[in-house]
């Protein structure tokens, strides 16, 4: 039998694996970070990538507001005994791998995208600008 024939299968069970970890961190996030650098935030993983020899994971993490994105990241670090703990009691796993967390703005970005988008399609007429307070007024009248 050759090896490729179970690649397919290893990328499935890589795939849960890494789904699993993302969500038992989500939790662990949920319920254990108390530090005075989050406090305020919304942290949420976006995704959680496993090195292939499954050493390593590294979580992409969104938080808002942006700007204190490094300050939870570096919490999120500091605390990484403390998250693998509370990971542990959610995930079956022999030896949990060594947690990463890096930032990631892509929701940012999208929005802003979004954002852009939507100005452009309303200077060229394609779309009708609402202006917030007048569809508030309009509101009020009805």
């Amino acid at each position: 039998m050759n090896r490729n024939d179970h690649e397919p299968s290893d990328e499935r069970a890589a795939g849960r694996l890494s789904s699993a970890l993302r969500r038992a961190m989500q939790s662990a996030i949920a319920e254990g970070l108390s530090d005075p650098r989050v406090e305020g935030c919304l942290i949420s993983v976006l995704d959680a990538v496993m090195t292939p020899d499954r050493s390593t994971v590294r979580f992409h993490i969104s938080v808002l507001p942006g700007e204190r994105g490094m300050l939870a990241i570096a919490a999120l670090r500091h605390a990484s005994g403390r998250l693998k703990a509370g990971m542990i009691k959610k995930i079956e796993i022999r030896r949990l791998p060594r947690l990463e967390f890096q930032l990631d703005d892509s929701l940012k970005k999208q929005a802003a995208l979004d954002a852009a988008m939507h100005a452009a399609s309303v200077s060229r007429g394609e779309i009708p600008a609402h202006d917030s307070s007048e569809a508030a007024s309009e509101q009020d009248e009805k």
